[in-house]
């Protein structure tokens, strides 16, 4: 089993260690080979905030002079009937207007206790889903104060979408001079965006009621009017924590810790097809490389690997303990590679049609690739607990990013016959106190052919970082 051991510090920001037979340039983003990309810095001064914090804000931005009911109802409109519940009880309430605390404690007395009784029906509904659920199984570190949250690549041309902690998603091209910003009132707690293939200006984001379908105009500069976000609404699945099309974009599928089923849009006709499946919600899914499969997260020790080719069977595995934190396929669709919450170690599945969807016998296993432990390199912690994993479309390298460390390993993938190796390579640490939030490989396209991975640090910085297939 390989180690983090032999990685070695690369980057723009203070280096360690550069060795001679690396030439420096090959990490700088400074390079005149990046003047085309955009410099993003992203500072976020409202992230998204619970709402146990939401009266701490609120209460600077209300009027002095507003009535208890007209706050209420306002709180209402803006957070939802929940969030109007919890103002309604308020100690500020109760002073100035008991009679209306009073009622208020009735209804929510009288709805916890019918989720009491919904939970002895769906024990998978224990309790009101919130941003600390989202936090637990969401790729993103940190995810609730992260100025950077997700950022896609185009997987036809040169643009960029980066979503950011107060739910607004920005997109970057190679004409610095317009950056279109989508919002709208319904686009909150956003965990994944995706651009739609084949299509210039399509893009999705998951969040929490459902799925927002924007159309980008190039001329377009600021976008808010929710007339021009459609929504994609399903009353079971909410929140959504993943979202993903396939690759000639005529599907999306999506998925939520609310639901047991997986969502998949048909976009031709606008309506869905649930995957049924009986057990625990599912957390995020993943296509492989010509939708051959689809790989499906739950929020318990167990996952499942759809065969679309086979009429859509599925495949139930397990795990020891904890649940599945992150997972890539391979761009030949033979290996997924997944990580969980509960061990630093890089798990290596093999996706051959005799092996895996076989009748009878007994199944692959997953086999270790990687001690993820954690380790210290010249006065500085590598590894440890993994947060998210992406493979480049090349198949030639693997990023990592981990919970705690404040760096993100890369490793060198190649495939001989069956058999997949994974080779470390180096790492990269941001600067000061920053660390990784979220992490990408740019799309493989016509009019472009490098390998550059994205790093989305906490302050909101986007760091491009180049690898070459002579740095190997």
């Amino acid at each position: 089993m390989n180690t983090v051991s032999n990685l070695k510090e690369y980057g723009s920001a203070n280096p360690v260690r550069i060795p001679s037979s690396i030439p420096r340039q090959k990490f700088e983003c400074n390079s005149n080979n990046f003047n085309k990309y955009p410099q993003i810095y992203i500072h976020c001064e409202f992230a998204n905030v619970s709402s146990a914090n939401l009266s701490g804000y609120r209460s600077v931005l209300v009027p002095v002079h507003e009535g208890v009911v007209k706050r209420i109802v306002r709180t209402f409109f803006e957070n939802g009937f929940r969030v109007a519940l919890q103002e309604a009880t308020s100690p500020e309430t109760i002073e100035f207007n008991p009679n209306v605390a009073k009622v208020a404690q009735y209804i929510c007395d009288a709805l916890d206790a019918v989720n009491r009784y919904k939970q002895k029906i769906f024990p998978h509904k224990r309790r009101q889903l919130g941003v600390n659920d989202i936090v637990n199984f969401t790729e993103t570190r940190d995810w609730c104060h992260a100025n950077i949250r997700c950022i896609a690549w185009h997987p036809n041309c040169f643009k960029i979408a980066v979503a950011g902690g107060d739910d607004s998603v920005r997109i970057y091209t190679e004409s610095f001079a317009e950056i279109p910003v989508l919002k709208t009132h319904y686009q909150k707690s956003v965990t994944s965006i995706a651009w739609r293939p084949f299509t210039t200006s399509e893009l999705a984001v998951g969040c929490d009621r459902g799925i927002c379908l924007w159309t980008v105009e190039s001329n377009v500069n600021i976008t808010r009017a929710t007339s021009q976000a459609t929504l994609l609404q399903h009353p079971k699945s909410s929140p959504i924590t993943s979202i993903q099309w396939n690759s000639d974009g005529t599907l999306i599928a999506a998925s939520s810790i609310g639901d047991t089923d997986i969502l998949i849009w048909n976009m031709d006709s606008m309506q869905c097809t649930a995957l049924k499946c009986v057990g625990p919600t599912c957390s995020f899914i993943k296509w492989s490389s010509g939708d051959a499969y689809l790989f499906a997260a739950t929020s318990s020790n167990m996952f499942r690997v759809w065969s679309t080719e086979k009429k859509w069977t599925g495949e139930r595995w397990n795990i020891v303990s904890g649940t599945v934190q992150s997972a890539c396929w391979s761009p030949c669709s033979n290996f997924l590679l997944f990580i969980t919450t509960e061990e630093p170690i890089l798990y290596e599945l093999q996706f051959y049609e005799e092996q895996v969807f076989k009748s009878g016998g007994t199944p692959t296993e997953a086999v270790p690739v990687i001690d993820l432990s954690s380790i210290v390199i010249d006065n500085r912690e590598i590894g440890g607990q993994p947060q998210a994993l992406v493979w480049d479309p090349k198949g030639l390298y693997l990023a990592i990013m981990f919970k705690d460390t404040n760096c993100v390993a890369i490793y060198t993938t190649s495939f001989k016959t069956f058999q997949l190796r994974v080779s470390p390579l180096c790492f990269v640490s941001g600067a000061g106190y920053e660390y990784p939030t979220c992490i990408a490989f740019q799309s493989k396209n016509k009019k472009n052919s490098e390998t550059i991975l994205n790093i989305g640090w906490s302050n909101g910085r986007i760091q491009y970082v180049p690898l070459t297939d002579d740095i190997i």
